[in-house]
C-alpha cells in the first residue's frame, strides 16, 4: 500500500473509498461540453492525505483581476496569507490559544487544545486530456485511480511524490483545489507536521471547470459571506447553469446581466470606466464590481413591473420579451454601447466644462495618473468616482431614458441579437451604429451635458464652504444613494433643456420627491 508504513509517509499509494451520489433522474439533466458542463462521473472518492503531500500535488487556480472574465477558469478567491497563518497556529494548539498574542500564549500554556480540521478539502484529479491554460498534464505527473474490490480503490501517486522537493514535470499539477485552499496553504510542501497530520479529502475525477465553480458556489457563497465582487466574478462560469436562475429566478438574471454590462464597461477601451472597476473587490480609486452590479440592478436592469409608478429598467424586460409592447428589444452589445455612450457624454461635457465645482476639483487633484482623466470626473474628490455617484447617474439616466424611449424612437435601433458572452468587437460595432442614431445620440449628449453641471464634489473636498459641505454630506452613507437620486432629479427639473426638465419634473412628482 505504501513505500513505508503510515508513520514514515513516503507514500506511493493511498487507500480511497468510492462514494455513490447519483440519482437516476440526474442522467436526464442537460449536460453541455461546450459550456464546460460535461456529464460528471456518478461518484466521487474519499481519502486521507498527509497535509504536506497534498500540498505538493495540488494547485490552486485563482481568478485574476485582468482579462475577459469568461476566459478566466480560476474559481478561487485571492489567498489571504494571514488567514492561512491563523489556521497554522490553530493546527499547532487549537482554540483559543491560537488567537492569543505571544505574551498571552506564554502566560496561558494550559489553553492549548488539539487543532482539528475535520472538514474535507474538496479537489479534482485532472485527466490526461485535461487542458489548463493551453496545456495538458505530463502523463508522469498524473494521480491514477486503481480499482481493488467493491468500492475500495487506491490512488497511485506520481513517482517520487513522497520526496519533499517533488515538482510536476509539466506545467499542470495533478490535483486542483475546489475548496479548502486556506487550510491546505497552512502547510508547506516540506512541513514536518504534515507527516503526522492528515487531511480528509473529497476527490472528484475529471470534473469540468463549470462544475467546479458550481461546487465552490454551493459550499462557500450560499452559506457564507465572502466578497460580493468575487461572487459576481464567478458569474461568467455560472451564468449558463440553469440551477442558478431556477433558484434565484429573475433576481439572478438581473445580476448576471448587470455583471456582463459591468465587465464591458471595465474592459472596453472606449469606456470611461476602462480598467477603473474593482473586479475582485476593493481597489484604491476604483468603484467595486459589486457596487456597479447593485446599481445596474436598481436602474437599467430593474424589472418593468415595478411599484415605482411606471418607471422600470430600460433593459429590465428580458424575461417577458414575448410581449413586444413592453420590451426594448436591444441586444447585449447595444445595451453596453448605450451605457458607454452616456458615460462618454458626461465625461466629455466635464472635460470641456468650466463650472466652479470642476475648477475646484482640478485645483486640488492632478489628472488620474493611470488614465489621465479629468479630476472632476475621475479624481479622488469626485462623487462620480464613487458608489453614490455611479448609482445616482445610472438611476437618473435610466429613469429619464425610460420615460422618453418612445419619443426618441429607441425601438427603431434594431440589430441581430447575439448569444452570450458579449463580444467586445460587437460592442464596438454597436457603438458605431448607435452614433448614427441622431435622436438617441442628441439626447445622450444633452443629458450628459446637464448631468455634468451638477456639483459632483464630495464632502471630503478640501476648503469647501460650510453650506456646500453640509449639502454634500447628505450624499454619504446608506441614505446617500437616495439623496443623490433626489437632488440630481430636482437639478435636472430646473435645467434649461425643456424636454429633460419636463421629464425630470414628472419623475420628481411621480416618485414622491416633491
Amino acid at each position: 500500500m505504501t513505500a513505508k508504513a503510515r508513520g514514515g509517509y513516503e507514500m506511493t499509494r493511498i487507500p480511497a473509498i468510492r462514494v455513490h451520489q447519483w440519482l437516476p433522474n440526474w442522467s436526464a439533466f442537460p449536460f453541455d461540453e461546450t459550456a464546460h458542463q460535461t456529464k460528471p462521473e456518478p461518484h466521487f472518492y474519499t481519502a486521507s492525505f498527509p497535509a504536506n503531500l497534498l500540498r505538493r500535488l495540488a494547485y490552486v487556480r485563482r481568478r485574476k483581476p485582468t482579462g475577459p472574465r469568461r476566459l478566466d477558469t480560476g474559481i478561487q478567491r485571492g489567498h489571504d496569507q494571514s488567514r492561512s497563518e491563523g489556521i497554522s497556529r490553530f493546527v499547532d494548539a487549537g482554540y483559543p490559544w491560537a488567537s492569543l498574542n505571544t505574551r498571552e500564549q506564554e502566560r496561558f500554556p494550559n489553553l492549548r487544545k488539539p487543532g482539528w480540521l475535520p472538514t474535507s478539502i474538496v479537489v479534482n484529479l485532472v485527466a490526461e486530456h485535461t487542458r489548463r491554460v493551453g496545456d495538458t498534464p505530463d502523463p508522469h505527473d498524473l494521480v491514477k485511480i486503481k480499482h481493488l474490490a467493491g468500492d475500495n480503490f487506491e490512488l497511485v501517486l506520481p513517482e517520487g511524490a513522497e520526496d519533499p522537493s517533488w515538482e510536476p514535470k509539466g506545467s499542470v499539477h495533478p490535483i486542483e483545489i475546489i475548496d479548502g485552499q486556506h487550510r491546505l496553504l497552512a502547510f508547506t510542501p516540506d512541513d514536518i507536521r504534515g507527516g503526522s497530520y492528515e487531511l480528509p479529502v473529497v476527490i472528484f475525477y475529471d470534473l469540468d471547470i463549470s462544475w467546479q465553480a458550481y461546487l465552490f458556489w454551493t459550499i462557500n457563497i450560499t452559506p457564507k459571506r465572502i466578497s460580493p465582487s468575487f461572487a459576481y466574478d464567478l458569474f461568467p462560469l455560472l451564468r449558463t447553469q440553469d440551477w442558478l436562475e431556477r433558484i434565484e429566478g429573475p433576481k439572478t438574471y438581473r445580476e448576471t446581466r448587470s455583471q456582463e454590462l459591468t465587465e464591458v464597461l471595465w474592459s472596453h477601451e472606449q469606456s470611461p470606466w476602462h480598467l477603473r472597476v474593482g473586479m475582485l473587490g476593493r481597489e484604491r480609486g476604483k468603484v467595486t464590481q459589486a457596487a456597479w452590479i447593485r446599481s445596474l440592478t436598481v436602474s437599467f436592469v430593474r424589472p418593468w413591473d415595478t411599484p415605482r409608478r411606471g418607471t422600470g429598467g430600460l433593459f429590465g424586460a428580458e424575461l417577458v420579451e414575448e410581449d413586444r409592447t413592453r420590451v426594448l428589444f436591444w441586444s447585449r452589445p447595444q445595451q453596453a454601447a448605450y451605457l458607454i455612450q452616456i458615460w462618454s457624454d458626461i465625461e466629455s461635457a466635464i472635460e470641456q466644462g468650466t463650472e466652479d465645482w470642476m475648477q475646484d476639483l482640478r485645483s486640488h487633484t492632478a489628472p488620474d495618473e493611470a488614465s489621465g482623466r479629468d479630476p472632476a470626473f475621475a479624481g479622488a474628490y469626485s462623487l462620480l468616482a464613487s458608489d453614490q455617484g455611479v448609482r445616482g447617474v445610472l438611476q437618473v439616466a435610466n429613469d429619464v431614458s425610460f420615460r422618453l424611449a418612445a419619443d426618441l424612437s429607441f425601438q427603431e435601433w434594431q440589430r441581430e441579437r447575439l448569444k452570450d458572452p458579449i463580444d467586445l468587437e460587437e460592442v464596438t460595432e454597436a457603438l458605431s451604429e448607435l452614433r448614427k442614431q441622431k435622436k438617441i445620440v442628441d439626447f445622450t449628449a444633452r443629458l450628459g451635458s446637464q448631468i455634468a453641471k451638477f456639483d459632483w464634489r464630495s464632502q471630503a473636498t478640501p476648503d469647501l464652504p460650510d453650506d456646500v459641505r453640509n449639502r454634500q454630506a447628505l450624499f454619504r452613507a446608506g441614505t446617500g444613494y437616495r439623496q443623490v437620486h433626489l437632488h440630481l432629479l430636482k437639478f435636472l427639473a430646473a435645467c434649461d433643456d425643456g424636454q429633460i426638465a419636463r421629464t425630470a419634473q414628472r419623475l420628481v412628482t411621480d416618485l414622491g420627491y416633491d
